[in-house]
C-alpha cells in the first residue's frame, strides 16, 4: 500500500471519527427535550386527532358537552397506560393495566347516572356498563336521538376511543412495518358516528355553482382519511429516510476524507464521483410521489363533490332505520275495543293509578293509548307514517308549562300503556322493585305522544311508579283550515255518515267540525250496554241517582257497520222530527265513548281533518269531567277512563275534542211527522232486558294463574342479574390476568414430562433460556457453550456439554443425566428468581418474551441426531 493510499485511509477514518463525535455532541447538547419529543410529544400528537374526530362524529348522537369529557379522558388514560407499559417493559401487564383503567373509567364516564345511587347503585351501574361493552350498540340503535347521557349509552363511544387510542399508541411506539396500521384509528371513530348516527345529514352547502351534499359528514371523512393517509405515508417512509440520512452523512465523511488526503486533481476526481446525481434522483422521485398523491386526493375530492349530490338526497341508510324495539302492542286488543270492559262492576271502582304533582298543578289529561289507524273494524296503533315509531326516550327538551308529576300504579291496572301527558321534559325516573327493568323497557312515540313499558308482556303492575316532568299547558284549538281539501275517508263506503253530514249543512272548517261533533254528542245518549239488575250496573245506579239516567241497551264495537248504524239512527230521527224540531226530539244515537269516538274521528276525516282516537283519563275536580265520565282528582279508577279524539288541520297541531254523549235527555223514537208531548213523562223501566254485547277480544285473554310465580321471579331477577354480571366481570379480569402465567406453568409441566431423555434435556435448556428472556436479559446467539459463558451461568459449560451430547452423541444420555440436568436448571432458575424484586418477578411472569422461543434449530438438531442413528444402524 502506497504512502498516499495510507494517508487517504487515515484521513477517512479521522473524518468519520470526527463526524461521529460531532453527532454525539449535538445529541448531548440537544439533551432531554429531544428525548421527550421523540418518546412523548410525537406519539401524543399522532393520536391526538382520534378523540377530536370521535367527539365531532358522535355529536349528533349525544349532543351533550359530556361527550368531549368522555373522549378526552378516555384517550388520555389509554395513551398514558400504553406509554408507561412500553417504557417500563410491563409486557402482558400492560393489557391488565388497560383493563383496570377501563373499568375505573366505566362508571364515572360510561354510566354517570349511577353515581348518585350509592354503593349499590355503583355496583349495578358497573355491571350494566360491563354488559353495555358487548350489548350497548343495540341499545344505542333503539334510542331516539339525541341520547344524551341516558343510562349506558356513553359506553360504546368510550370503548371505541379507548381501544382506538390504545392500539394506535402501541403501534406508533413499536414502529417498524406495523406502524402504518395505526392510521385505522383515525377512521374508526368516524365510522362509529356514521353507523350509529341518524339517517339525516347536514344541509347542502352551496359554493358558487357547486352544491356540496352533506358537507359536515364529508368534511369529517375527508379529515379522517386525510390524517390516515398522511400517517401511512410518513410512517412507511420513515425507515427509508433514516437510511438516506445515514448515507448522506457517510458521503459527507468520505468527501471530507478525500479532500484532506488527496491532491486538488484527486479531490476534483473524487468530487466528480460523489453520488450527487443519485441524491437528486431520490429527491426527484420523492417529489413525483408527492405530486401523484396530491393529484389523487384532489381527484377523490372532486369526485365526491360531483357524485355525492347524485347518490344522496339529504338522507342515508343506517342500521338505526332497520332496528325497532320488540313491542307486544300489535298482539294486544285495541284499547278502544276493550273500553266497555272497564265499565263492568268488577273494574268500575278498581283503583288503576294515583296521580300527584308538585304544587298541586296537574295536566288536564293523561293519555294511555293513541290510536290513529282504522281498518274498518278497530282503531289501532297501526304501522303507517301517522302511527309513528315507539323508541327509547333518552332525553327530553324544553316544554311549555312544565309540571313534575308522580304516578303510582295500583292493583287494578296491569297493562303496557304508561299514563303521560306529552311532551315530556325528561325520561321518567321509575321507582319500585322493577325500576331498572322499567327504565330499560320504556318506549315513547314522539309522533302520537303515547308511551309503553314492557318489562314483561303484562307491562306495568302494582308497585310500579315513576316521576317525570310533563306538559301542563292548555290544549290547542282546532285550526280553521282542514289538512286536505278532499275527504280523508271513503265516504262512498259510509253512506249514512255522508248523508248525516249533508243534513247538517256545515262548512268544512274548524268551526264546522266542532259544531258537527257537538251535535253528535247532543243527539247521543250514554249507554255502556250493561245490565241494571240487582247487584250489577253500578255505573247506571250512580248516574240514575245523580242525573236521572235510565238504561237503554246498545250494541258494542266500533266497526263501519256499527258506526253506520249510529248515523242511520241520527239521520232517520232528524228526518222524522222535521225542520221545526227541538233538540230533545233529535236524541237517537245510543252508545258510549267507544262508538262516538270512532264516529267523531270519521266525521273529521270526512271533512278533511286528520284524526285519531285517544284513550285516557281527565284530571281535576268534579266539574272538570263530562256528564257520565267524571275526572279523577288523585286516584283514577275504571269509572274515570274515557275516550276522545284529537284532530289536526292545516297547521298540523293536534287539538283534543270530547265526544262523550249526553245523559240528560233520553232518546224517543219518532215516526215521520210525529211530535213529542208538551209535558212528557218518563216511565220506570223495570223489565229491561240484559244485553251484554261483545267488547272486542278482551274476554279472550288468558288467566293469570302462572303469572304470579313469574312476578315473584321477576322481582328476584335484577339481583341475580347484578350478581351474575359482577362475577362475569371479575372472571374476565381474572382470565386476562392469569392467562400468561397459566400457559407458562403448563408449558413447564409439558417439558418436564417428556419421556425421551434427550428431549427432556432440550426442554431443560429451553426452560433455562426462557427464564433469562422473561427476566429481560437478551440471550445471545451462538453455540451453547458461548451462550452460557456470556450469560455467566454457574456450571453453564456442563449444561451446554450435556445438551450437546443429548443432541449429537450417538449413545445419547441416560434418564439419570437428564434428571440431574433438570435439577441444576431448577437451581439456576431459583437463583434468578431470588435475585429479583417482587415487581420484577411479577413482570417476568407476565412477560411475552419467552413465547415462541422453542426454535426450529432445536427441532432440526433432534431430527439430525435421529438420522445419524439410522445411518449407524
Amino acid at each position: 500500500m502506497s504512502a498516499r493510499t495510507q494517508a487517504q485511509t487515515q484521513a477517512r477514518t479521522q473524518a468519520q471519527t470526527q463526524a461521529q463525535s460531532r453527532s454525539r455532541s449535538r445529541e448531548a447538547a440537544n439533551g432531554w427535550w429531544r428525548a421527550a419529543l421523540t418518546s412523548v410529544v410525537a406519539p401524543a400528537l399522532t393520536v391526538a386527532p382520534v378523540p377530536v374526530l370521535a367527539a365531532l362524529a358522535a355529536w349528533p348522537i349525544y349532543e351533550t358537552p359530556t361527550l368531549w369529557l368522555v373522549t378526552g379522558i378516555a384517550a388520555l388514560v389509554a395513551f398514558a397506560t400504553v406509554w408507561l407499559g412500553v417504557r417500563l417493559r410491563w409486557g402482558a401487564m400492560t393489557l391488565v393495566a388497560l383493563a383496570l383503567g377501563f373499568l375505573v373509567l366505566l362508571l364515572p364516564l360510561g354510566v354517570p347516572g349511577a353515581l348518585a345511587g350509592g354503593p349499590l347503585g355503583w355496583l349495578r351501574g358497573l355491571g350494566d356498563g360491563i354488559a353495555a361493552v358487548a350489548l350497548g350498540w343495540k341499545q344505542l340503535l333503539t334510542l331516539a336521538l339525541p341520547v344524551g347521557t341516558y343510562q349506558t349509552v356513553l359506553v360504546p363511544v368510550l370503548t371505541v376511543v379507548f381501544v382506538a387510542v390504545a392500539a394506535a399508541t402501541a403501534l406508533v411506539l413499536r414502529g417498524g412495518r406495523w406502524a402504518p396500521v395505526a392510521g385505522v384509528a383515525y377512521v374508526l371513530p368516524v365510522l362509529f358516528g356514521t353507523v350509529f348516527g341518524s339517517s339525516a345529514v347536514s344541509a347542502p352547502l352551496r359554493l358558487g355553482g357547486i352544491t356540496v351534499a352533506a358537507p359536515r359528514e364529508l368534511a369529517l371523512w375527508l379529515a379522517a382519511v386525510g390524517a390516515a393517509v398522511a400517517w401511512v405515508a410518513w410512517s412507511s417512509g420513515r425507515a427509508r429516510r433514516q437510511a438516506l440520512k445515514r448515507g448522506r452523512e457517510a458521503d459527507a465523511a468520505l468527501d471530507a476524507a478525500d479532500v484532506a488526503g488527496a491532491d486538488p486533481a484527486g479531490a476534483d476526481a473524487a468530487g466528480s464521483a460523489r453520488p450527487v446525481t443519485g441524491r437528486r434522483a431520490v429527491r426527484r422521485n420523492a417529489a413525483v410521489r408527492g405530486l401523484v398523491a396530491a393529484v389523487t386526493v384532489v381527484a377523490a375530492l372532486a369526485a365526491a363533490l360531483v357524485v355525492a349530490p347524485l347518490v344522496t338526497q339529504g338522507a342515508r341508510t343506517v342500521p338505526r332505520d332497520a332496528i325497532d324495539p320488540e313491542l307486544v302492542i300489535q298482539d294486544r286488543v285495541s284499547p278502544l275495543a276493550a273500553y266497555r270492559a272497564w265499565k263492568r262492576d268488577d273494574t268500575l271502582q278498581a283503583e288503576l293509578f294515583s296521580v300527584t304533582a308538585d304544587g298541586g298543578r296537574l295536566p288536564e289529561r293523561l293519555t294511555l293509548a293513541v290510536l290513529p289507524e282504522y281498518d274498518g273494524v278497530d282503531f289501532t296503533v297501526g304501522q303507517g307514517a301517522a302511527a309513528g315509531r315507539f323508541a327509547r326516550f333518552p332525553s327530553g327538551g324544553a316544554i311549555a308549562d312544565p309540571a313534575r308529576v308522580s304516578v303510582e300504579i295500583l292493583g287494578g291496572y296491569a297493562d303496557v300503556w304508561v299514563p303521560i301527558s306529552a311532551p315530556l321534559g325528561e325520561p321518567p325516573s321509575f321507582t319500585g322493585s322493577r325500576a331498572g327493568q322499567l327504565e330499560d323497557s320504556f318506549y315513547l312515540n314522539r309522533a302520537t305522544g303515547s308511551a309503553v313499558a314492557v318489562p314483561t308482556a303484562r307491562g306495568l303492575a302494582a308497585g310500579d311508579g315513576y316521576r317525570v316532568e310533563m306538559s301542563a299547558a292548555s290544549p290547542a284549538t282546532v285550526d280553521s283550515r282542514p289538512a286536505s281539501e278532499q275527504p280523508l275517508v271513503d265516504t262512498e263506503a259510509l253512506p249514512e255518515l255522508a248523508r248525516w253530514l249533508k243534513l247538517q249543512q256545515l262548512p268544512e272548517t274548524g268551526e264546522g267540525l266542532t259544531t258537527a261533533i257537538d251535535r253528535l254528542r247532543e243527539r247521543g245518549y250514554l249507554s255502556h250496554s250493561l245490565t241494571d239488575g240487582a247487584g250489577e250496573g253500578l255505573w247506571l245506579r250512580d248516574l240514575a241517582a245523580e242525573q236521572g239516567l235510565r238504561f237503554v241497551a246498545s250494541p258494542g264495537g266500533h266497526s263501519w257497520s256499527r258506526v253506520e248504524q249510529l248515523f242511520g239512527q241520527l239521520t232517520e230521527q232528524q228526518l222524522a222530527a222535521g225542520e221545526d224540531s227541538t233538540q230533545a226530539m233529535l236524541v237517537a244515537g245510543i252508545g258510549d265513548d267507544e262508538q262516538f269516538a270512532a264516529a267523531a274521528a270519521l266525521v273529521a276525516r270526512a271533512m278533511g281533518f286528520d284524526s285519531r282516537v285517544v284513550v285516557g283519563v281527565r284530571l281535576g275536580g268534579e266539574d272538570d269531567g263530562v256528564p257520565g265520565i267524571p275526572a279523577c282528582a288523585t286516584v283514577c279508577t275504571g269509572e274515570h277512563l274515557a275516550a276522545w279524539v284529537e284532530v289536526a288541520g292545516a297547521d298540523g297541531v293536534w287539538a283534543p275534542i270530547d265526544v262523550s254523549p249526553q245523559v240528560a235527555v233520553p232518546p224517543t223514537m219518532l215516526q215521520k211527522g210525529e211530535q213529542l208531548p208538551e209535558f212528557p213523562t218518563q216511565p220506570e223501566d223495570r223489565d229491561a232486558s240484559e244485553s251484554d254485547p261483545p267488547v272486542g277480544m278482551s274476554d279472550q285473554e288468558s288467566g293469570n294463574d302462572g303469572e304470579n310465580d313469574a312476578a315473584g321471579l321477576s322481582a328476584l331477577w335484577p339481583v341475580l342479574r347484578l350478581i351474575g354480571l359482577a362475577l362475569l366481570g371479575v372472571l374476565l379480569i381474572a382470565m386476562l390476568a392469569l392467562f400468561v402465567p397459566l400457559v407458562k406453568r403448563l408449558r413447564g409441566r409439558a417439558r418436564r414430562s417428556q419421556q425421551v431423555p434427550e428431549l427432556r434435556a432440550l426442554a431443560a435448556w429451553d426452560e433455562l433460556l426462557d427464564t433469562y428472556r422473561d427476566g429481560g436479559t437478551r440471550v445471545p446467539r451462538g453455540s451453547r457453550t458461548d451462550t452460557m459463558r456470556q450469560l455467566g451461568v454457574d456450571g453453564g459449560e456442563w449444561i451446554a456439554w450435556t445438551v450437546d451430547q443429548a443432541v449429537y452423541a450417538r449413545e445419547g444420555i441416560t434418564d439419570e443425566t437428564a434428571d440431574t440436568l433438570w435439577e441444576i436448571v431448577d437451581a439456576r432458575t431459583a437463583e434468578q428468581w431470588d435475585d429479583r424484586s417482587v415487581w420484577q418477578r411479577l413482570m417476568a411472569r407476565f412477560s411475552f418474551a419467552s413465547f415462541g422461543s422453542f426454535t426450529w434449530a432445536s427441532v432440526r438438531d433432534v431430527l439430525r441426531r435421529g438420522r445419524q442413528k439410522e445411518t449407524t444402524k
